[in-house]
């Protein structure tokens, strides 16, 4: 017999998958924060919203743990072998109803959650590589107007007319 039923455990990981739901909608408001303040181009805020994001970040790495944690707990009240891979889509398998279901739709929510994370991520991480080549070439302006071309090349070669061993020799 085991320590934990399977409807306790059951219980604790739909709670730590509802926690993980708030978490991902979080993380979703804060990445279209990002977004509005990126259009903006408010550098101090896009600063305060990163740290917010990465505040959010790390409650979700640990509530990880905990749904790791939860899921072993489960796999252990249902009897699965330890050998056997433990997802939250086997172990579903293994639950009755109408906990099955709650699982599931819980499951279906955050799928659908992380598919808006990343799609707003995506566009993001476009926004921010667009504007930060836009800021090179700007500042690639600047310097050549400045500075006059440059003498090395991105490549590392040396810019302008090479010359021979033979003339250096002469010049020496």
């Amino acid at each position: 017999m085991s320590i934990t039923s399977p409807a306790f455990a059951v219980g604790a990981l739909l709670g730590a998958l509802g926690v993980e739901t708030t978490l991902e909608e979080e993380l979703l408001a804060v990445l279209e924060q990002e977004h509005q303040l990126l259009v903006k181009m408010s550098l101090d805020e896009l600063l305060q919203i990163e740290a917010k994001k990465e505040a959010v970040l790390e409650r979700m790495r640990a509530l990880g743990q905990q749904v790791n944690r939860c899921a072993k707990a489960l796999a252990v009240a249902l009897n699965i072998p330890e050998t056997e891979t433990i997802t939250l889509s086997r172990l579903t398998s293994h639950v009755n109803e109408p906990d099955r279901t709650r699982v599931r739709k819980v499951q279906e929510q955050l799928i659908a959650l992380t598919r808006k994370v990343r799609e707003q991520n995506r566009v993001n991480d476009r926004l921010i590589h667009g504007s930060l080549s836009y800021v090179t070439q700007y500042l690639n302006l600047l310097r050549s107007l400045v500075c006059g071309p440059a003498a090395y090349l991105s490549n590392g070669a040396v810019s302008g007319q090479q010359e021979s061993g033979r003339i250096l020799a002469l010049k020496g």
